[in-house]
């Protein structure tokens, strides 16, 4: 695998990220919604919400992740772990995938209270992109605040 991010020869342009793969790259970019704004290259964070509703409803925070997989991963995965950080002791977490498992190549399972998984529960035949939104409900001390984890996976024809 040769590196074209590292070597400079990919095409993305100054907005993008490149982001290595095996066998080749992909150009991501990051752009936060309107009433957020980017506190690193990877995170949005909310501006401001108008009411106790649209507080518990939308994300306080929106973070970006990349994951790269061969076809030949075996299954089920466990490819990505979600909770609070810090945990609290009475803390709960609700998972759901709310975009990007329309195939239902992925599932989620809380691990305990404050602790959940993404995991690959089919195989992948082929090599193929996915970008999935998870959201984590936090009840914590009588409130939801809600976290986005925008989730890009990439599955790659595996090297012989």
């Amino acid at each position: 695998d040769i590196d074209e991010c590292a070597t400079g020869s990919h095409n993305c342009s100054a907005a993008e990220t490149c982001y290595n793969i095996q066998g080749s790259f992909r150009c991501l970019s990051f752009e936060c919604p309107s009433n957020y704004r980017k506190v690193s290259d990877m995170r949005c964070e909310r501006i401001s919400c108008f009411n106790y509703l649209d507080c518990q409803n939308t994300p306080v925070r929106i973070t970006y992740y990349q994951l790269n997989f061969q076809t030949n991963i075996v299954v089920p995965a466990h490819i990505f772990r979600i909770g609070p950080s810090p945990a609290y002791a009475g803390d709960n977490i609700i998972l759901t995938i709310t975009k990007g498992n329309e195939e239902n190549y992925f599932s989620t399972r809380r691990l305990n209270s404050y602790t959940g998984i993404v995991y690959l529960q089919r195989q992948v035949k082929e090599p193929k992109d996915f970008l999935l939104d998870v959201e984590m409900k936090l009840w914590r001390q009588g409130t939801y605040t809600t976290f986005l984890a925008k989730i890009y996976i990439f599955i790659t024809a595996h090297a012989y």
